[in-house]
């Protein structure tokens, strides 16, 4: 075996399989939505030259800045039972939403490109990994690569979206366990 790879993998989880074989990627949520990578996690993972794959860079879709009610979901899409997309959470998360899409408005970039471009900048070793079913939004997604966010910019995000700023769980708490977590403040 020449390459292995994590999902949603814990500190001790990390820790235990990097004295097995070297450990050459970790896929985790991770996002201006979903920052609780930081906290233990990602610093393990650099410390052992693991490479950080995030998945759902763009929040579920929300950070894309096109859903603005829980009926733009299909009736059978996962989404309407995210505490993250119902009741209040819905509207507190739609508001720091509207402030990520002034800053791409400014930028003349849309807010999934500098929500992409926010991974892009967290260091070398992030590759994120946006689920794309359209071609626009590939073309979309790619011109990320070409943002360059300023300092300015990073604080700016920071202060709009930092860690904890988004209400609701990542899953419900039935599926927390089952990613290595414990459920977010609401």
């Amino acid at each position: 075996m020449r390459y292995l790879g994590l999902s949603e993998a814990s500190v001790d989880s990390l820790e235990r399989a990097a004295t097995t074989h070297p450990i050459t990627a970790l896929q985790s949520e991770w996002s201006l939505w979903s920052r609780d990578l930081e906290d233990a996690v990602l610093p393990v993972a650099r410390q052992l030259g693991i490479g950080i794959v995030p998945y759902s860079p763009l929040g579920r879709g929300f950070l894309t800045g096109e859903i603005t009610s829980p009926n733009d979901f299909a009736p059978d899409d996962f989404r309407r039972t995210n505490p993250r997309f119902q009741g209040e959470n819905f509207q507190r998360n739609l508001d720091l939403v509207a402030e990520v899409r002034r800053l791409a408005d400014e930028k003349h970039i849309t807010a999934g490109q500098l929500a992409l471009a926010w991974l892009l900048a967290q260091g070398d070793d992030v590759v994120p990994i946006p689920g794309t079913k359209q071609r626009t939004k590939l073309e979309q997604n790619v011109g990320a690569c070409a943002v360059t966010l300023s300092m300015d910019d990073l604080q700016r995000l920071e202060a709009i979206a930092p860690k904890g700023a988004w209400s609701g769980a990542r899953y419900a708490n039935a599926n927390q366990s089952m990613y290595g977590t414990s459920p977010a403040r609401s």
